[in-house]
């Protein structure tokens, strides 16, 4: 089997990815000890279901390379633990300039760079926007050099980020052997994948997808509500989906599956908001999309947002809950792009 089919194999059998990124990139980061310990939580939760974790990583998450030194220092403390983790992670992207470099000179010194401060081996890489100003349906060079990386043994797989259809299409075309995923935004709040043809196409093409944001940037937490407000610098404070006219329409669906599912569950069963969210991500598996495997990366800050997050047998909806959500869904408007700005 190859590196790429083993990789599939093993990500099929995790139902919830782990995304490292608010570990790092925030005002105020996780003290060390409180995200080992969260880190640590995932991986064990994992190995009780028989599965390997999943660690969503980038190289701009953070100053100074910080997401990944602090894997790297996790590791260093707990090296017993590395074989049991796939680690993901994102480069390509020029911080300074906010735009994506896919040359290949600079693809290859992004996974060189990466690996460095990851001080391990790693899994998967992706680049986290494709460089449109190289030109083509894709930038070939970027996957010329990383095709040349796993050929090489330095990186074992290829993930795609951010990409619509046709995009996945053509570069699945020249690439299909190197190809384990797509990481792409999926959530209650951003369900474009399910309806303009992209799901479908990985679940033709055997492609995993990794769906981020699952928790619609805190909208299916219950922490925003009709009240809320952001900081300068937050970066939904900017965002079109999250200003005070379109915030009171949106939390119209957060209502509802407070008010119809959370509620409605009996005391000997309960289950929150964000474990609805992931549920229902995790319901689409086994139905209309059973050749590839939908996995959603929340974050976890803490141990009692892993516990919540991560333990697989308290987000378990339904058949009639999934139909109440599905139908809602089905006359709900969000009001606001994922990326639209006020």
């Amino acid at each position: 089997m190859s590196k790429v089919a083993q990789l599939k194999q093993d990500l099929k059998q995790l139902p919830t990815g782990y995304g490292l990124m608010s570990l790092t990139w925030t005002p105020t980061p996780a003290p060390q000890e409180q995200a080992w310990s969260a880190m640590q939580r995932v991986i064990e939760l994992a190995q009780a279901i028989g599965a390997k974790a999943f660690f969503n990583v980038g190289e701009f998450y953070g100053p100074d390379y910080s997401n990944l030194k602090l894997v790297k220092s996790f590791f260093e403390a707990k090296p017993e633990l590395r074989s049991h983790v796939i680690i993901s992670c994102k480069g390509g992207f020029d911080v300074a300039a906010f735009k994506p470099n896919g040359k290949y000179e600079a693809v290859v010194a992004s996974v060189e760079n990466c690996i460095k401060h990851l001080g391990t081996h790693l899994e998967i890489f992706e680049v986290a926007r494709l460089d449109k100003s190289l030109g083509g349906v894709y930038p070939r060079e970027s996957f010329e050099a990383m095709a040349s990386l796993v050929d090489r043994g330095v990186i074992d797989g290829i993930s795609l980020s951010e990409v619509n259809k046709e995009e996945i299409a053509a570069i699945h075309k020249d690439w299909a052997k190197y190809l384990v995923c797509v990481e792409i935004e999926l959530s209650m709040f951003s369900t474009d994948i399910l309806h303009d043809g992209t799901a479908s196409l990985c679940n033709e093409l055997g492609l995993i997808i990794v769906a981020y944001s699952p928790l619609g940037r805190g909208l299916l937490t219950g922490s925003i509500t009709r009240d809320s407000s952001f900081k300068a610098g937050d970066f939904r404070s900017i965002q079109k989906r999250f200003n005070d006219d379109s915030l009171q329409h949106n939390l119209a669906l957060t209502e509802f599956l407070k008010k119809e599912i959370v509620d409605q569950r009996p005391e000997s069963n309960p289950i929150s908001l964000p474990q609805v969210a992931l549920g229902w991500i995790k319901a689409l598996n086994g139905r209309e999309y059973s050749n590839t495997h939908i996995m959603p990366i929340p974050s976890g800050s803490s141990m009692k947002k892993v516990e919540e997050n991560f333990d697989d047998s308290k987000t378990n909806l339904t058949e009639t809950e999934f139909a109440k959500i599905t139908d809602f869904l089905k006359d709900f408007k969000v009001v606001g792009g994922r990326y639209e700005s006020n």
